[in-house]
């Protein structure tokens, strides 16, 4: 036999006999292998796996009310002014209106705090110095229409001379008390219940938009309102005085 053959033979007999070894060692369960493919599976199972996410963190931000009108106003109005001599009153003058006005509302948001509860709620809670009724204002072209006065005697004489101008002080003086009221407390009152509803359903939307309840939100407003800050003293108004009449109205501005 050739060195050839009886190296390869040699060879052959120990690749057998390995065989035959590791058979015995896998058969008894001495040894486990784990094959490169099967590694490959395992991989792309644990890939498809899918994680589950935890809850999606909710957040409130403050928010400021943009200064517009929400209230509308109507406001009947009487206002008469006196003329006397030696301590008698000989003559009235009276003008009658129904002014027609609006008033803005605005919120800053500066002062608005967010608390959020260890039950997942959130407190909203607004300072009530941070809610403003500004520029309340009389429409003259929606009011004028509805003006009428009535000229005492004495000015009847004194208008009918040739070298004398009707004295129109009464009637923007009657303009400027209507707007006292429509800027005045019940007013202000009727425009602070429509705004912290409109700051409620904001936040609420605030809370939809993030797929959480809307009743996780609670609007508060601490303290009160100034519903008195914007009233005129009548004597600011002059020499004449102005009733407001039985009818006045603060309703909800029309978007």
């Amino acid at each position: 036999m050739s060195k050839t053959a009886v190296a390869f033979a040699t060879v052959a007999g120990v690749f057998l006999l390995s065989l035959i070894l590791l058979l015995g060692l896998l058969s008894f369960g001495w040894l486990d292998i784990n094959w490169p493919w099967e590694n490959i599976i395992d991989e792309e199972t644990v890939l498809g796996v899918d994680v589950e996410e935890g809850p999606a963190q909710i957040s409130i931000s403050p928010i400021s009310l943009d200064c517009r009108a929400r209230i509308e106003a109507v406001v009947p109005v009487v206002g008469t002014q006196k003329i006397s001599l030696a301590g008698a009153t000989i003559s009235t003058d009276t003008i009658r209106m129904r002014a027609i006005g609006d008033v803005d509302t605005c919120v800053d948001a500066s002062s608005v705090e967010i608390v959020e509860r260890a039950d997942g709620t959130f407190g909203v809670i607004i300072d009530a110095s941070a809610i403003e009724f500004v520029r309340p204002r009389v429409d003259a072209i929606a009011t004028m229409t509805s003006v009428t006065t009535d000229r005492g005697i004495v000015n009847q004489v004194v208008e009918a001379l040739p070298w004398t101008n009707e004295d129109d002080e009464l009637t923007p003086a009657a303009f400027a008390f209507a707007q006292s009221v429509i800027g005045g407390s019940s007013c202000m009152e009727a425009a602070y219940e429509q705004t912290r509803l409109a700051l409620t359903d904001a936040y609420q939307k605030q809370m939809t938009e993030q797929g959480a309840s809307p009743d996780d939100v609670d609007v508060i407003v601490s303290g009160i309102p100034d519903f008195y800050q914007n009233e005129v003293e009548q004597k600011l108004l002059g020499d004449f005085e102005f009733v407001e009449e039985p009818g006045t109205s603060c309703v909800v501005a029309t978007p």
